[in-house]
Parts: structure tokens; C-alpha cells; sequence
């Protein structure tokens, strides 16, 4: 019997089952992908085959830099391959350079690392958004669209506490574990998915044109790079707690998100505050003190932050241009993020306490861009 010929109800519970399929492994895609970016990245030295060696701050924050370079170099160029050839042929490279990042990462040499932790970040800029539209393309079939893009989204966010915390039990072998499990899955991908949408044209001028997008993602640059460059730095003082305490409040997202129609107050104000919030509460992080509480509450300024923008960003273009508009964001931030956290760590390495004074400096000025947007909403 025909697939053609089977009833309505049976073929609507298979595209059902698909449907989960696809966002199961895309989320399992993903999970080893997110390990390895922010969580090796943060742990480089450990895993790599050298000699326990004091290092100064910088050389902790440059693997995660190199990593968010790697992620926004691929980001706009995935949206083009994707559009081309499906979104599973995208994701399927992403998770071959992530598994090769991942198997050859006890490597001795120093630039060898630094270049499989960019390989890393070109993982993930090729999968995440062709991994969201793969999904929405499945789901939307059901109506679910806005449903399954909550569900993505916030796993990214739980897989970056995740990520956080597995650092601990992340060596040699299991970096080469789950390398294989990522080359495996790339094939998964590739032989059993199919692109029930596959978009033809990707508008992303419609998303760079807009100067409040971009605005928006330069603002939010400082933080992104600044909260990134931190889980490097904490792991290098041995605080294992902080680490926890900065990512944790991420695991609030799904309930924060549900609660965004809450603000009564302009958007754009928010960002400002909460901007300048996470300035002042990173100021004291160079006092011994302040590292035993003051991380839970730059992770909950961030993960505030960090809703906050993806939803202004979301509103301001066209629903179809989510993917695109996200990728623009993530694309901008990488890249002055990358710099700022490579500044972060001269400034803390060379200046001690003051370094982080002056890093809450710069978080306070970024969010005096929020002030000459003209956006409302």
C-alpha cells in the first residue's frame, strides 16, 4: 500500500513522529556541538597534552575568542549554503568540523588547538540556524511554529549551563568520545533527515539594511563577549562554583520568556538599565569576596539581557527573517565580542582589580547605544 493511499490520520501521526525525530537529534546535534564550542573552550589547556603550566588571564580568554570567531565566520555563509543545498547538508559539515575539533583536540601545539577551537566555532555557526529552520520547516506542518522555536531556543540556553558544568568531567578520552559520536551523527543527519522546507531565497539585506539591528547587536556585543570571556577566567582561578553560579540563571529562560509581556516599561529602557546593571555588578570581581556571590547576579543580568535582545531583535523584522535576523545578531556580537573579551583579558592580566573595573566601564558605555535608538517596542 502507497504512502499516497494511507489514511489522513496515519500519515498525520508520521509526519508527528518525524517531526520530534528531527528536533531529538537536532537538539543531540547540538548538545555535543555546545560542549565542545563553550565548554572545551574553556577548558583548552586541560584537555590538550602539556604540562600543568601557570598561565596569565589572556591565554584563557583567546581559545573561547578564536571560538567566537570560528562562529561568526560561518554564520551569514551558512544561511547561503543552506539555501542552496538544505539545511541537513549544512548541518552534517557542522558536525564533521565539530567532530574533528573534538578528536584532535589533545593536540600538543598551541596553534594547532587555537585553530581546531575556530574549527569549533565554524561547527556551530553551520548548524544552529539550519538546525532552527529544519526544525520550524517540520513544524510548522502542525501549527507549532512559535511552540518548537521557544523549545529550541531555550535549550540553547540550558545547553550553555550544561556545557558549564560537564567541563569538570571533560578529558582526553571522552573529548575523543564524543568527537566519534559527532561524526556518527553527522551521518545520521545526512541519510535520514529530509528538508520539509527549504528556503530558496534568504533575504539578508533585509536584516542588515535595518540600522536598529544592527545597533542592537553592537550594543549587545560587550556583554556577549564579556560574559563569554568570564567562564575561562573563573575556571582558571579554580573557582568551579562560579562557573555555576554564571550560567544557572539560564536555566530560567523558558520561564522568563513566558513572562515577557509582563514589562510594562519600554523594551529599549530595559536593555539600558540592565546593561549598565551588569557593568556595576562586574566591577568587584577581582575582590576574593565578590566571587562567591556576585556571579549568580551577572548571570541572571545576562541571561535577562540576552532574552530581552533576541526578542527586540525578533520584533523588529518580518517573521520569516527570524532565522536570518538571529544569525545577523550572533554574526556582529562574535566578532566585537571576540575583541572585547581578548581586551578583557589584558586589561584584568596587567591591571588586576582595576582590569575589572575598567571592564564594567566599558559594559556601561555600551549600553549608551540603547539611548539613541529610536525603536519603542
Amino acid at each position: 500500500m502507497g504512502i499516497n493511499n494511507r489514511p489522513i490520520e496515519e500519515l498525520d501521526a508520521l509526519v508527528v513522529r518525524k517531526a520530534y525525530y528531527v528536533l531529538g537529534i537536532s537538539i543531540a546535534g547540538l548538545s555535543l556541538i555546545m560542549i565542545n564550542w563553550l565548554g572545551v573552550s574553556t577548558i583548552m589547556f586541560d584537555v590538550m597534552t602539556i604540562r600543568k603550566v601557570m598561565l596569565s588571564a589572556i591565554y584563557y580568554v583567546i581559545p573561547m575568542a578564536t571560538a567566537m570567531m570560528g562562529f561568526a565566520a560561518t554564520q551569514l555563509p551558512a544561511t547561503f549554503l543552506f539555501s542552496r543545498l538544505g539545511n541537513r547538508v549544512s548541518m552534517f559539515l557542522g558536525l564533521i568540523l565539530n567532530g574533528l575539533s573534538l578528536i584532535f583536540s589533545t593536540t600538543s601545539s598551541y596553534h594547532m588547538a587555537l585553530l581546531l577551537r575556530f574549527l569549533a566555532g565554524m561547527g556551530l555557526g553551520l548548524y544552529l540556524m539550519p538546525s532552527l529552520l529544519l526544525i520550524l520547516g517540520w513544524w510548522s506542518i502542525r501549527g507549532l511554529t512559535r511552540w518548537v522555536q521557544v523549545t529550541y531556543l531555550s535549550s540553547i540556553a540550558i545547553l550553555m549551563l550544561t556545557s558549564s558544568l560537564v567541563v569538570i568531567g571533560i578529558t582526553q578520552d571522552t573529548a575523543l568520545y564524543l568527537g566519534v559520536a559527532s561524526l556518527a551523527l553527522a551521518v545520521l543527519v545526512l541519510l535520514t533527515m529530509k528538508d520539509a522546507v527549504i528556503i530558496k531565497s534568504v533575504s539578508l539585506m533585509a536584516v542588515m539594511n535595518n540600522p536598529d539591528v544592527l545597533m542592537i547587536s553592537i550594543a549587545f556585543s560587550i556583554p556577549w563577549g564579556a560574559y563569554l570571556s568570564l567562564l575561562p577566567l573563573v575556571m582558571s582561578m579554580g573557582n568551579y562554583l562560579g562557573v555555576a553560579e554564571l550560567t544557572a540563571p539560564l536555566a530560567l529562560t523558558p520561564l522568563l520568556y513566558r513572562f515577557r509581556h509582563s514589562l510594562k516599561v519600554e523594551r529599549r529602557k530595559v536593555l539600558f538599565y540592565l546593561t549598565m546593571a551588569l557593568g556595576a555588578v562586574i566591577m568587584p570581581m577581582g575582590l576574593a569576596r565578590a566571587q562567591l556571590f556576585i556571579p549568580v547576579a551577572i548571570g541572571f543580568a545576562f541571561t535577562l539581557i540576552l532574552l530581552l535582545t533576541l526578542y527586540l531583535v525578533h520584533e523588529l523584522v518580518s517573521p520569516i527573517l527570524i532565522a536570518q535576523s538571529t544569525s545577523y545578531l550572533f554574526t556582529v556580537s562574535s566578532i566585537i565580542g571576540s575583541i572585547m573579551g581578548v581586551v578583557m583579558g589584558y586589561v584584568v592580566q596587567y591591571f588586576g582589580v582595576l582590569g575589572w573595573v575598567v571592564t564594567g566601564v566599558l559594559i556601561i558605555i555600551s549600553s549608551l547605544i540603547y539611548r539613541i535608538l529610536k525603536i519603542t517596542l
